[in-house]
């Protein structure tokens, strides 16, 4: 009895095939004839061999008229392996019984379609939902295909006695090229429950290069065509391209129906960490600007994020700590650029808000690629008058005609007593990082990264203008004199700054707090390497818990900090 009953559920149940779920918008221009798609590749497909399309569903915002349904394997393709003469269309959504069950053999894709005339614009109804295979339309009347934008509103109904259970379809996977700075990159995916039953589990397994990282098993419900997104951090360490593959392996706890669609790959870059990129923000603000606040939050959130591969420069105007105009080291230049503040600009290159927009420009100058290796020594002299600069700068490839110039920043740490105009306090304007509590103006402040001078001047001096050969260390000396602004020695930094000049743009940059006059050393190391050293037949060995494989990369520096070999 059991055994008759659930053949009866199976041969009457059903799966709807789509994309986009409701019928959110129009689209197309009025008197236009228009053949929309959507397709549904063998992968999807192939579960589904035995059964049969018996309904189409199909959504319109405006009136078709003279409208044909068409089944193909390929939209592009000319001939049609299904058509029927259907009734005119109304607004909103018209299910088709077809004329014969459309048999599925799951050999190929299956690409459903309808050709309407449209009075009226607007008529092509679509779901805001986005996905490319869901978007294929032929514009019949001007002879070319495009896209609605979303996903176009048309559905099969598939019926048998041959529905998979148990299925999950896995989507697409974009390659990624991992930060300088990043330890782990998250790669994001979907799936999407392709099968006649309710999944409330699936597990995924993730690796790289062919070696197994792990496994999650997510508790969640999935109705038949719902989507859920996944995913999984991989560890960038060894530098190289890699293969990240994500599969999935269970369902509801049993091995996946069909494993031809269970499996997606995307590329990782990793790349050498001596090139890395760290981002210069010039800041323009002043004391008298009520929002200026907002900066001072959002450039602590990013030091404290990124540490000194974030390198803030606070550049003042019409206030107590603006550069004078008339001495050569000003940022005048900078400030005339500006149109207002707070303002912020990202080597040069980005500019926007120095909290709402700093992240996403620090995303995309840190990810970019960077040919130049850059470091750099300070040094006070004995009578801390002055303090002498020595750059070291190479590339990982040959460049045959640099035009780049350097520069040097003085910065100023922890400046208190000055006030400074607090539109945010009383939250008035909601919270922002504790100035909320401030007073307006307030003294309970302290101004960091403040711009005491660039040297020689802001666009730089030559430093390499002839052809690079890769890894050829170039240096760069300069002695800059103490300006005589500068109100606490002890919290001076140099901020180096190297500039394409032919296109204005900051390419690297470095930042370090001066040693004092015969002390000059490595002021930054990293300790969370797990270096272990053994020796073996004469030779000594390192190795790192971040690289069990062995596959290190060794800078050796002698104590002045300078790189003596890579």
């Amino acid at each position: 009895m059991l055994f008759m009953l659930l053949s009866v559920l199976q041969a009457s149940a059903q799966v709807v095939w789509r994309y986009g779920a409701d019928l959110d918008s129009g689209w197309g221009d009025a008197g236009a004839v228009i053949t929309p798609y959507v397709l549904f590749p063998q992968t999807f497909v192939a579960p589904y061999a035995g059964n049969s399309i018996t309904k189409v569903r199909i959504g319109v915002k405006k009136k078709a008229t003279n409208v044909y349904l068409y089944i193909k394997n390929d939209p592009h393709e000319n001939a049609y392996i299904y058509r029927q003469k259907l009734d005119d269309l109304e607004p909103g959504w018209t299910e088709v019984v077809l004329d014969e069950p459309f048999s599925i053999a799951g050999d190929n894709a299956i690409a459903l379609g309808y050709k309407g005339n449209f009075a009226e614009s607007g008529g092509v109804g679509y779901s805001s939902e986005k996905f490319t295979d869901g978007d294929m339309v032929y514009y019949n009347s001007k002879n070319s295909w495009t896209t609605t934008g979303g996903s176009v509103c048309i559905q099969a109904i598939v019926e048998g006695d041959r529905l998979p259970q148990n299925e999950l379809m896995i989507g697409k996977m974009s390659g990624q090229r991992a930060p300088y700075d990043a330890e782990t990159v998250d790669f994001s995916t979907t799936v999407r429950n392709v099968g006649g039953n309710k999944v409330s589990s699936y597990t995924v397994a993730y690796s790289l290069d062919g070696t197994k990282l792990g496994e999650t098993t997510v508790d969640k419900e999935l109705e038949v065509n719902a989507t859920d997104s996944v995913r999984v951090s991989i560890p960038s360490v060894e530098v190289g391209e890699h293969q990240v593959t994500v599969s999935i392996v269970k369902v509801n706890g049993v091995d996946d129906a069909y494993a031809a669609n269970n499996t997606v790959t995307a590329t990782l870059v990793v790349r050498d960490r001596e090139f890395i990129r760290r981002v210069l923000c010039e800041e323009f603000t002043y004391q008298t600007c009520s929002w200026c606040p907002r900066g001072f939050v959002g450039l602590e959130m990013m030091k404290e994020q990124h540490g000194d591969n974030f390198i803030p420069i606070c550049v003042h105007a019409t206030d107590k700590f603006e550069i004078d105009a008339t001495a050569t080291y000003n940022y005048s230049k900078f400030i005339a650029s500006v149109p207002g503040a707070p303002f912020c600009s990202v080597n040069r290159k980005l500019s926007g808000d120095p909290l709402y927009n700093i992240q996403s420009m620090y995303n995309i100058e840190s990810a970019a690629d960077n040919h130049l290796a850059y470091y750099m020594t300070a040094e006070w002299n004995e009578e801390q008058t002055a303090i002498t600069v020595e750059s070291t700068f190479y590339s990982d490839v040959d460049i045959a005609a640099p035009n780049y110039y350097i520069a040097y920043t003085i910065t100023e740490d922890s400046i208190t007593g000055y006030p400074q105009a607090n539109g945010y306090s009383g939250s008035v304007e909601g919270a922002m990082g504790g100035w909320e509590k401030k007073s307006n103006p307030t003294t309970d402040v302290y101004f960091m990264d403040t711009a005491r001078g660039i040297f020689p001047c802001y666009d730089g001096e030559p430093c390499v203008t002839s052809a690079m050969k890769a890894r050829e260390r170039l240096t760069h000396s300069y002695t800059i004199p103490l300006p005589s602004n500068v109100a606490d020695k002890r919290q001076v930094n140099v901020v180096g700054q190297i500039i394409d000049h032919n296109t204005g743009y900051v390419l690297n940059a470095f930042t370090t707090r001066p040693a004092k006059h015969g002390e000059t050393g490595i002021s930054q190391a990293r300790t969370d390497v797990q270096l272990t050293f053994s020796r073996d037949d004469g030779q000594v060995h390192l190795r790192s818990a971040a690289s069990p494989s062995g596959n290190l990369t060794i800078r050796l520096l002698n104590a002045q900090g300078q790189t003596l070999s890579a």
